[in-house]
Order: structure tokens, then sequence, then C-alpha cells
């Protein structure tokens, strides 16, 4: 026994020499030793409520021995690219560079895949920890779990958001042990992660963060946000039992397999997302948002706050290019379709409407493969690029501190040789990341630009200017957009500052908007 104790003993030392095992408010994580940094996956910041999966998350009991951090593939419940997941899913995956710096600023990233599918396991930090910050993915919940907006004092909606904020709340309290800066996060996020960013400046809550970073995503971009839903709950359990009442739905609910609840929840067709949630009653339960887009405004957390904003210069080209020419023979009318879902308009007006749009982009031509990339700019303006420009002039309008950037390399990308190329949604990610959905880097220009990306980055997080420290590889001062100019950075083979991004197409949505602000509809 006196020799297993020494053993034990000394491993304990070893570990703490290393710098693998950091105490934690809740106990001692050991991580791994990954040559130049040091990896925690896996680590708890709250635990679900098995009896209420749908709701408030319960603090993590304290670990009574070291917790092992070595899971990166906790992903929650999910059904859509596969079939996959667990209830207790709220975790995170913390990479440490090794260095002699202390108080290291934090990079926090929220994933994207429209609140139904992805992790923070998926998005591999090796290369942003080289820049001497720590880099953090978090796991929220998802689908049914996440975001049924039910109005009660139980489930009043944005689950899954808050997940978030019970995450940046732990990151505040244990993040020095790791040596972080508690004060020094920003959090960021692509597509709807990034929408998800938006809306956490808005929020309700505490700002738990002093920068952020908003990549193909904004709390306007289409179906981000949804009308309440307080049946939600009830139609699902149908699916289960047809003779379940309303009262009992939710008991009926929690007692499903999660992933069979996921795949029940996916081939309904409906989408749960962000609401705007009705203000409490009881006072014990926070509210998250409780106004939508129209009247974001929070002075406290957006004033003299840095934001790095953009987008891909093709931001849906990979969805119009693998498409076969019937595709478009099938979609003649896809400008009054979007339209339709998104403005509630009169038959006429409707149909005038759609008119002018298609004219604005195809002209006198049609739908065909011969416009596909007409085609993908309105889908991207209306998906994405507007939206966040919408965002940008929200900021500015608030004095936050906005670097805008356009993301237009394709060097590695599958459509390089083909006419007109451009970077589609997603793209940017392989050269800040080693991401699982992309192929392995390789070639001197590709490198280079994940060099650049993640320099860039990485000054954000530490200076909250990302060329205060200007080298060779980045020959470029980035500037702020203003009111006046919306500078933004073209991030390509060459970089360099431009002015008003699509500008004429930005005018042209800017005026739509202004006509039919009060058409909108959010989707149910």
């Amino acid at each position: 026994m006196l020799v297993m104790y020494l053993i034990f003993v000394l491993l304990f030392y070893v570990n703490v020499c290393n710098g693998i095992l950091v105490h934690t408010a809740k106990g001692p994580v050991t991580g791994q030793d990954e040559g130049n940094y040091t990896t925690f996956f896996g680590v708890p910041y709250a635990l679900v409520d098995e009896s209420n999966p749908f709701g408030v998350s319960l603090p993590y009991p304290d670990f009574k021995t070291p917790f092992a951090a070595s899971d990166a593939s906790i992903k929650c419940p999910q059904a859509v690219f596969s079939a996959e997941g667990i209830l207790q899913c709220l975790r995170l995956n913390i990479f440490v560079p090794k260095t002699t710096k202390r108080h290291l600023p934090v990079l926090v990233w929220f994933h994207g895949g429209g609140f139904v599918f992805g992790s923070g396991g998926e998005y591999d930090g090796k290369y942003l920890v080289k820049h001497d910050i720590i880099v953090i993915t978090v796991n929220s919940r998802l689908g049914p779990y996440g975001f049924f907006c039910l109005g009660t004092d139980n489930i009043p909606g944005n689950q899954g958001l808050r997940d978030q904020v019970t995450a940046l709340r732990w990151i505040k309290q244990n993040i020095a042990a790791f040596g972080g800066n508690p004060g020094q996060v920003t959090i960021a996020g692509e597509s709807y992660g990034g929408g998800g960013v938006e809306l956490h400046l808005y929020s309700e809550n505490e700002k738990l963060f002093n920068k952020a970073i908003i990549q193909s995503g904004a709390a306007d971009e289409e179906a981000m946000y949804l009308q309440p839903d307080s049946e939600a709950a009830f139609n699902l359990a149908k699916a289960f039992d047809p003779n379940v009442t309303k009262d009992g739905a939710l008991k009926l609910l929690a007692k499903q397999d999660p992933i069979e609840l996921m795949k029940t929840f996916n081939a309904t067709g409906k989408l749960l997302r962000v609401c705007q949630e009705r203000k409490l009653k009881n006072k014990g339960v926070e509210n998250f948002i409780t106004t939508n887009s129209s009247h974001f405004f929070n002075l406290k957390k957006v004033s003299g706050t840095p934001i790095m904003i953009g987008y891909n210069s093709k931001e849906t080209f990979n969805d119009f290019v693998i498409q076969p020419d019937q595709f478009y023979e099938d979609n003649q009318d896809i400008f009054l379709k979007k339209i339709r879902d998104n403005y509630k308009l009169g038959k006429e007006e409707l149909e005038r409407e759609a008119e002018r749009v298609k004219r604005f982009y195809l002209g006198n031509k049609k739908v065909s493969k011969e416009t596909m990339l007409e085609l993908v700019d309105f889908m991207g303006d209306f998906f994405i690029n507007h939206p966040e420009e919408k965002a940008v002039t929200r900021f500015l309008n608030q004095n936050a501190i906005v670097y805008k950037y356009l993301f237009s390399y394709t060097g590695n990308s599958p459509y390089r040789n083909i006419t007109g190329v451009g970077a589609y949604h997603t793209e940017e990610l392989q050269y800040l990341f080693e991401w699982s959905e992309a192929d392995v880097l390789t070639g001197d220009e590709n490198l280079k630009m994940r060099e650049r990306m993640t320099k860039l980055w990485a000054d954000f997080v530490k200076y909250g200017n990302p060329t205060k420290c200007r080298t060779d590889l980045i020959p470029v001062v980035w500037k702020p957009a203003l009111k006046t100019d919306r500078a933004y950075l073209n991030i390509d083979k060459e970089m360099k500052m431009e002015n008003h991004v699509y500008k004429a197409r930005m005018e042209f949505w800017d005026d739509f908007w202004k006509t039919h602000e009060k058409d909108y509809v959010f989707q149910k």
C-alpha cells in the first residue's frame, strides 16, 4: 500500500510540474501535454437536469477525484448529418499554450450549425494558441433541448444561449487557474454561432466578455429569430403518444431517448431557434433577451466594445455550383419564394416586389445555370450579407469599435478553377482551426493564409486591434469602419483596405428594408 501511495504522489507532482493538473473551483482537472500546448477536453461547466432537460441547467457536482479531461468527442444530442450525442453534453474544450506569459487573453468559440448540429470538439485550436492566447470551444444544447420557447418561467426559451452564458460564468470564475485573464475574454462564432454572439451583445445578463468576433452570421439572418411556439412541446410529444395531454408533454419528452427525440423532431420539419422571450414573473429566473432585432440597443454592452465582423465573398457559392440544370428549372420562382417567406405582402405587391428584386440581380435574364453567380449574390445578400451590414449599422450607432472584413481567398477551394469563384460559407474556418469538416491544408500560400488569419484573430483577442503589431506577413493597417466610409479589409492573397463592400447591392436592400420593415414576419 505504501508503494502504491508513493507512486500516486509521484504522478500527482509530475502532472503539476508539467502543468497538466489544474485546480478549478469544482476540484482538480487533468489534461494532456501536446508539446507546445496543453489540452483539457470535455470539461463540464454545468449539469443538464434530466427531469427537465429543456430548462435551466444545474451546477455540476464537485470532483471527488481529479477529472480526466481527455474526451473532445462529446456532443449534444443531434441527428442531422449523424445521429449522436449525450444529454450531459455541457462541456468545454480548453487549449492552453505553454508560455512564461501570465494572464493570457481568452478566445471563446461558439460553433455554427443552425442550432441543430455541431459541437465545440470539432474545432481544434492548436494554431491559434501558438499566438499566446487560450482557446475554449463550447458545447450548448441544440434543437428542442436548447430552443423550446414555451413562454413559461420553467422554459422561457433560448436555453442554448443561456447555456453559453453559464459557460462564460464558469470561465470567468475558473480561467485564471489555467493562466487566463478573466477580464480579457473575446466571444466568437460563425454562422448561427456568430448570430448568437451578436445576441450576447444585447442580452439582459451581465457582460462577461470585452470583445466580440462575428463571422458570416447576424441576429437578422434568415430564420434566426422565430415566433415563440407555446405548442411546440405538445406537438412533438404527440409523435410519441397521440393521446398525451398538454400537461404531460414535457414529462413524456424528458423520458425519450435523446437521439430518437432529435430524429423525430427533424422529421417534423419544424424550426426551433431564437425567440423573443416574454418578461418573466419569477424573479429567480433570468431573461436572456426580450426584444427583437428592430429594437436591439444596449449601450452598456456595445459602446466602446471592439467588434470584428465580416462574411465571405460568395457565401452561397457551394449551394449553387453543385446543382444540376433541373434545379434551376425547378426554382424559377426563387425570388418570389424568398420574399413571400419573410414578408407579409398582398399578392400583387408580392409579385411586384419579387420582380423588382429579380430584375436588380438578373436584368432580363432567366433563372438558369448561366445566371448562377447572380443567384449566389442574391442568396448571400439576403441570408447573411445585408443582415450583417444592418448589425454593423447598429454597432456604429451605439459607438462600438468595428473592424469589418470580407474573406475572399479561395486557394484551397475545390472550386478554385471555376470562373467567378468566391469563398463560400465556412471556408475561412480551415485557416483558423484544424476543423474536422476541412481537408488538411497544404501548399505555401494556404499555410501562409493560416498564419495570417490566426495572427489577425489572435491580435484582436489580445489588443482589440488586429494589426496593432504589424509584420511582413500582414503589410496593411486594418482601419475601423466609420458611419461614412464603411472601411473593410479584403482578406485575399493580396490584402488591402477597401470601402463599402457590395455598395449598390447593400443600398438596394437598405431601401427594401425601409419600405418593408413593417411587413417583415418572424417565421414560425
